[in-house]
């Protein structure tokens, strides 16, 4: 008995070249059955990430030696001059662990400093493994660095919403602003 040949799948390049006749978002059938998984949102939602992450961000970031988690966590320590842990964390939208390698990361480098709130934590173990009662904050160098990159993150944001219409620019921020509000709740329904 012969095998019957499947379907060629699309590369995502190819997919996210061939534009649809329609958006494929507005019967997606009652269980999603009419989605092809190009077509999820989620799939979609990660790919612009990457893909605004490599041609914007990536872009003013190579020159200064960081990586976009160390970029990410200067910025909000600049922003607040000092934070704990546990305010670092949920500030940046990253787990414990990648939050804890990074400050570590950009310790090393001078650009923040880590000092314990408490005075039964030690030295060593702020050092080793960071706790809640750990405060962060920027360095001078740090503020330099963060300084000289600010002008070049925003030029290069612009260059990013000048690829939108201003209605565009409109839909897309209140759409994700309600997104990132409400997606927190999804499972509440269930």
């Amino acid at each position: 008995m012969a095998k019957a040949k499947r379907p060629r799948v699309l590369t995502p390049a190819e997919h996210g070249d061939a534009m649809p006749a329609q958006c494929p978002w507005l019967e997606p059938g009652e269980s999603g059955e009419h989605l092809d998984i190009m077509d999820f949102p989620t799939f979609l939602l990660t790919r612009l990430a990457a893909t605004a992450r490599n041609a914007v961000t990536m872009h003013y970031l190579e020159s200064s030696g960081l990586s976009l988690p160390e970029w990410r966590l200067l910025t909000l320590v600049a922003r607040y001059t000092t934070l704990s842990f546990s305010e670092v964390t949920a500030g940046s939208s990253m787990d414990k662990g990648q939050v804890s390698r990074t400050l570590h990361s950009i310790h090393r480098k001078g650009l923040i400093n880590l000092s314990s709130a408490s005075p039964t934590v030690s030295a060593d173990s702020v050092q080793s493994a960071l706790s809640p009662r750990v405060e962060v904050s920027i360095t001078p160098a740090g503020q330099d660095l963060y300084e000289q990159i600010l002008p070049l993150a925003r030029a290069r944001q612009v260059k990013l919403l000048g690829l939108m219409s201003p209605a565009e620019r409109e839909v897309f921020h209140a759409v994700g602003r309600r997104l990132l509000q409400q997606l927190p709740l999804l499972d509440e329904d269930v």
